[in-house]
């Protein structure tokens, strides 16, 4: 296995459906590491971290950096987003300030991050802010310390991405913003019918088709909106294509294939006006075979990015 860096770091949704692929990017650049003792204090400090900048600081994105702690041993992790909510909103607390009743949920978290971790702290970025923590020895919590940001990172919109062995970075050049967002929205609606249908027992194809979908949906999420918010953003600013760039375990590849067929099928009970949904468009089914062909050939074979106007010529 190839050994990963020294400073791993990706970009995601600020979304609670984000959290569990933070979780897992750490977990597995501590593996890669072999530091499998800290794996468990990484993953609660990496879950509340994640959680507070996904639901409490009203960002579109987050950052989630693992770096090697330097001449010291141990870890640091950084969670940074791009929203408003300023670094006072944060202060770290030693375990002698923590009252629990009149802590609310953000407090609670990061009273518990004061407990495992060797130090940690909050720093104010360009952008929003940088909350980090340090990991030693997992059998030792020390009290939390404001001290000087010792991270380093850069800015949320500035991260190069550098990713744990078993990860790939897919990116969609030239993506259409409007059809993207278009064939987000169509696959949310066939969601949403094909969930109400199976809640009818006469129609078990339906269920067993909203069944797959929905479990094909869940390991892929993140990117899914990660996408999405590079996609909205884009259109915002006014722009008709973006470049998305979406981390994600390389096994979801052959996920995202599965869940290609899936829709397929669901298009034909559409067509054949089994639901109220309509089929995709001729534009959207090129899409999302180009979507799928490319997070295929980048996951598994490492191919070069295929733009979408030079695959729209040959759909």
């Amino acid at each position: 296995m190839q050994e990963a860096p020294g400073r791993l770091q990706v970009r995601l949704a600020a979304d609670a459906a984000s959290v569990p692929a933070a979780r897992r990017f750490v977990v597995d650049g501590l593996t890669a590491w072999g530091e499998v003792d800290l794996v468990e204090a990484a993953e609660l400090v990496t879950s509340e971290l994640s959680s507070n900048a996904a639901l409490h600081a009203a960002a579109a994105f987050m950052s989630v950096t693992l770096e090697r702690a330097g001449q010291s041993s141990g870890v640091r992790i950084a969670v940074e987003d791009d929203g408003p909510i300023p670094v006072d909103a944060v202060r770290p607390r030693v375990r002698a300030d923590v009252e629990w009743p009149g802590l609310d949920a953000t407090g609670r978290g990061l009273a518990i991050v004061a407990m495992i971790a060797a130090q940690w702290g909050v720093a104010p970025t360009a952008v929003g802010k940088r909350v980090w923590a340090e990991l030693t020895d997992p059998e030792v919590g020390l009290a939390a310390a404001e001290v000087a940001d010792p991270v380093g990172v850069p800015d949320v919109d500035d991260v190069p991405v550098t990713l744990p062995p078993g990860w790939a970075l897919v990116r969609l050049v030239d993506c259409p913003v409007e059809l993207s967002l278009q064939q987000d929205s169509h696959l949310d609606e066939l969601v949403r019918e094909l969930q109400l249908l199976s809640l009818d027992e006469g129609n078990d194809g339906s269920a067993a088709l909203a069944e797959e979908i929905r479990g094909l949906l869940v390991s892929p999420t993140h990117a899914r909106l990660t996408g999405r918010r590079a996609a909205e953003r884009a259109r915002a600013e006014g722009r008709s294509s973006v470049d998305i760039e979406m981390a994600m375990p390389r096994e979801l590849g052959d996920m995202v294939v599965r869940l290609q067929d899936a829709v397929t099928r669901a298009d034909a009970l559409c067509e054949e006006g089994r639901l109220l949904t309509l089929a995709s468009s001729p534009e959207l089914r090129a899409l999302r075979a180009w979507m799928t062909h490319e997070v295929l050939g980048q996951t598994t074979h490492e191919a070069a990015p295929v733009p979408w106007p030079a695959w729209a010529q040959h759909a």
